[in-house]
């Protein structure tokens, strides 16, 4: 993860997942990685969601951070080939948007992570998350809002789904009242202590993505061939689900798959030859047989990029099966990222030339 001052609300530079400097002859700069805004109140969690996901902090020590008091730029991946930027300002304080101020940070910004703490007035909070719609919506018809309804922990089901109810309810009639009805917005309820944070954030980078349909047809399609119940495609080091098949989510299911994802890591760093040498390599596989009569399957794509497997334990398939299956799918898999990237790299060629 990098951190990047703004200037003059431009960015100086740049650095690539290595943390060395770019140039402009590498195909991914600034101008062709996503851009995220995660915005909201002071306090309402926004960086700790970060601290959490991307750098493995423990969510009992985000207490301990201090309020973002500068822009941070956020230069991050995801299984090595899908990269996007986050923008971590400083939060509102108040509900009051100052538009001058809020573009130097929010301008080519393709999606709008506002974060709400479930514990605030969120009434009151509803009017900054309005303005900062309409400021945003009016620069492009196309950016996609993410609310997170942020630190539902501790709260019961019930509650936790009528405060979602209700602020859906009064968001929607006050975008229908300004003609925003078309704007593109997803609601989830986040907390850092369990794995909602990781599968609602993984569902703003599959919005990013430009890969994913291509992605979820060959998922669906091995499923289909190999009778899988489900299968995910999957960043092992921050649990961020990139694609999976067309069958819905369940957060049960997604549980089951960060755990797999833990067990198998705290495996590979205690019997690893060595601790410097990636979590997965060219010859991971691991299967796990649950007492409720599923067997979770993971294979790795690349060195953090793993596909996750369920599968019924009654159902007659072949482990072999499977494997060649999965080892068909991770060669496919790798093949379309290269092809998009060699896409990119001719489109940036012919927008030099031009």
């Amino acid at each position: 993860m990098t951190y990047l001052p703004f200037e003059n609300g431009h960015l100086n530079h740049f650095t690539n997942g290595n943390g060395n400097h770019s140039n402009h002859k590498q195909v991914d700069d600034l101008n062709d990685r996503p851009k995220v805004l995660i915005w909201g109140l002071r306090k309402s969690g926004k960086t700790s969601i970060l601290k959490v996901i991307f750098e493995k902090m423990p969510p009992g020590k985000t207490f301990q951070l201090p309020e973002t008091q500068v822009v941070q730029i956020h230069d991050l991946s995801c299984g090595h080939h899908v990269r996007f930027q986050v923008r971590d300002p400083p939060g509102a304080n108040h509900t009051t948007l100052y538009p001058i101020e809020f573009d130097k940070y929010s301008s080519e910004c393709n999606a709008l992570i506002f974060v709400i703490d479930a514990h605030d007035e969120y009434i009151e909070v509803l009017e900054l998350l309005i303005n900062t719609m309409r400021h945003m919506y009016d620069r492009n018809r196309q950016i996609r809002f993410e609310v997170f309804l942020h630190k539902v922990d501790g709260l019961q089901e019930n509650v936790k789904m009528d405060i979602r109810r209700d602020l859906q309810q009064r968001l929607t009639d006050i975008l229908i009242e300004y003609s925003m009805e078309n704007a593109l917005i997803n609601f989830y309820l986040t907390s850092i202590y369990d794995h909602s944070i990781h599968e609602a954030f993984s569902k703003v980078i599959q919005n990013q993505m430009r890969q994913l349909r291509a992605l979820e047809n060959m998922l669906q399609m091995i499923c289909t061939s190999t009778q899988l119940d489900k299968i995910f495609l999957c960043d092992v080091n921050n649990k961020i689900v990139l694609a999976t098949d067309n069958k819905p989510v369940e957060p049960q299911i997604y549980e089951l798959c960060c755990d797999l994802i833990d067990v198998y890591v705290d495996i590979a760093n205690i019997y690893g030859s060595n601790n410097n040498n990636p979590v997965l390599d060219s010859m991971s596989f691991c299967t796990i047989e649950l007492s409720i009569g599923v067997v979770l399957y993971l294979k790795d794509i690349n060195e953090v990029l793993a596909l996750i497997c369920l599968v019924r334990k009654e159902s007659a398939i072949k482990e072999g099966l499977i494997e060649h299956n999965l080892q068909c799918l991770k060669n496919t898999v790798e093949k379309l990222f290269v092809h998009d990237r060699l896409v990119q790299m001719d489109d940036l060629n012919i927008h030099n030339v031009e």
